[in-house]
């Protein structure tokens, strides 16, 4: 054999032994016995037993030390996940913290990001900025799974509230471990951590323990949690929260993992309007089994705005066992404008366009009458024709002998979807006299 092949086959020898993966760092969660309040001053005990992570670095390998320290602490009870930091900033005035609604694109501010896998093939990302907006998503690790489904169109039901001080600000988070979707089969593998901060005035992201946000493969090892496998091991497929719709929705599950076999579960359903909205709670109570079916009904009220909805199912000592959450963007009952706000007396009507934004099933059965309102009076009203598959109209109200003035269109609905009773969506406007009266 030649030098150069005896060479080549002892290289070809030592690559094909990989170096070993280097281990996962730990982190011991302290346990608290009451939980912290989530309100983001940092004053509560469990924060001064917990043990501190000082160590953020940035992605930069030319600038892996951040300009500005970060410290945070981990602890647990057994429903949630506690996470706390301590953000130095030199410029608190320029901290940025513009974000609103759900979802909202926190990134953008200055905001603590924390990632979570407890078990394959998901891990979860939150983040939040110093107006409590939050942005939440389920990140799908598998190269072929779950394709075309957007990583934010998951929601989870969690909690999160910061602090301004003169040199730092300080932030609280609540993560419900029933909103993990554990199961008895994640329960197994390990409870993966990464914690990020981003300061937008320097375009500096730091985080412990990986070397980037998102890199799962380096995320550090919670130890410590303890978590009730009979209580998190009920996992479901096939589930669905509802459509979000007007009306009737149903969450609706079948049950793919339950430790706890014939175990009676209540399922329960909070509808709440974005942001403090009163919220509304519907119920059903089922036996869980392999395979059987969970489901609760709820209504979703025609808000013309978003509208949380997060369903539970609880066991029998009335603890969480498991969660899903979404936030709707409902409809209007009617979604349209006037021609114009300012009519002349001359043009003789004033006109509405848009839609009735009900389901299509119901359009058939949808009755809408308009109305000319002055005050509290109203001078006179028509029907109005629906368009059976598409809900749109075009309404127009006669303005004959209406002096100049203050009025109000208002459409008046009236369809099974609502039990029969009207709802009334007012268009204002002012009639004014013109160059040609």
């Amino acid at each position: 054999m030649s030098k150069l092949k005896a060479t080549f086959s002892i290289l070809f020898l030592l690559g094909s032994f990989a170096a070993p993966a280097a281990p996962r760092p730990k982190l011991e969660v302290a346990r608290v016995a009451e939980p912290p309040a989530i309100d983001g001053r940092l004053d509560d005990a469990c924060w001064a037993r917990a043990p501190q992570i000082t160590e953020f670095r940035c992605g930069d390998p030319e600038h892996p030390t951040p300009t500005q320290p970060t410290v945070a602490w981990v602890a647990c009870d057994d429903s949630t996940l506690y996470i706390a930091a301590r953000c130095s900033e030199e410029r608190m005035d320029m901290v940025p913290a513009y974000e609103t609604g759900p979802d909202g694109s926190v990134w953008r501010d200055d905001c603590l990001e924390v990632f979570l896998m407890p078990g394959g093939p998901y891990y979860y990302h939150f983040a939040a900025n110093l107006i409590g907006t939050r942005y939440d998503a389920r990140k799908d690790t598998r190269p072929d799974g779950s394709p075309g489904v957007k990583p934010a169109s998951w929601d989870g039901d969690w909690t999160a509230a910061a602090v301004r001080a003169p040199d730092h600000w300080t932030m609280e988070i609540a993560i419900p471990f029933a909103c993990l979707e554990l199961g008895t089969n994640r329960l197994r593998e390990l409870f993966l951590f990464n914690l990020g901060r981003e300061q937008r005035r320097l375009t500096e992201f730091s985080c412990w323990p990986a070397s980037g946000f998102h890199k799962h493969e380096e995320f550090a090892v919670l130890t410590g949690l303890d978590l009730d496998t009979a209580r998190f091991g009920l996992a479901f497929r096939d589930a669905t929260i509802g459509a979000g719709v007007p009306g009737t929705n149903r969450f609706v599950a079948t049950v793919a993992e339950e430790p706890q076999l014939g175990s009676s579960i209540a399922v329960r359903a909070r509808v709440r309007e974005f942001p403090d909205g009163l919220e509304k709670v519907y119920s059903a109570n089922t036996v869980s089994r392999i395979d059987s079916t969970l489901a609760v009904d709820y209504r979703v009220p025609l808000t013309g705005g978003r509208v949380a909805v997060t369903v539970e199912c609880f066991d029998a000592q009335d603890n969480a066992r498991t969660s899903m959450s979404r936030v709707f963007r409902v409809p209007a009952l009617v979604e349209g404008e006037l021609d114009c706000p300012v009519v002349y007396q001359a043009d003789g009507v004033v006109t509405v366009r848009g839609r009735v934004a009900v389901p299509e099933a119901m359009l058939p059965r949808t009755r809408v009458i308009m109305a000319l309102v002055d005050g509290r009076r109203t001078l006179r009203e028509c029907p109005v024709t629906v368009e059976p598959k598409t809900g749109s109209i075009c309404a127009e109200m006669s303005l004959s002998d209406a002096s100049p003035g203050a009025y109000v269109l208002e459409l008046r609905v009236t369809c099974p979807l609502l039990g029969d009773q009207a709802g009334t969506v007012a268009f204002p406007f002012r009639a004014i006299r013109g160059p040609f009266d």
